[in-house]
């Protein structure tokens, strides 16, 4: 259980950064909706070969790991730098194209 929590405080985190809303003075809710799935689909190919990189080692490395008993830290932590890296370029797009972040003022 105790391995579980980071896991549930990283996803309540992740559900937490996502639940603002990207303003744009004249865009339609739907635009702005539009444009965060392509800037989120954008990050997630972006991110893709680390994601990869990460499962392999993963693969190589989970049975050192879990003898160790720091198999779950290291899962959490390469989960976490993903969704680190994946919502500093959402944001990096999003900025771009004009729009103000959920969490300036």
């Amino acid at each position: 259980m105790k391995r579980a929590l980071p896991l549930f405080l990283l996803m309540g985190l992740a559900a937490c950064s996502g639940s603002g809303q990207w303003s744009k003075s004249g865009v339609s809710p739907e635009t702005a909706r539009a444009d965060l799935d392509a800037c989120e689909s954008e990050a997630r190919t972006a991110t893709r070969r680390d994601q990869n990189i990460d499962a392999d080692i993963m693969a190589t490395r989970s049975q050192d790991w879990q003898r160790s008993g720091t198999l779950g830290l290291k899962r959490d932590t390469l989960n976490m730098q993903n969704q680190n890296r994946t919502g500093d370029m959402v944001g990096i797009c999003m900025r771009a194209k004009g729009y103000s972040s959920p969490d300036e003022p």
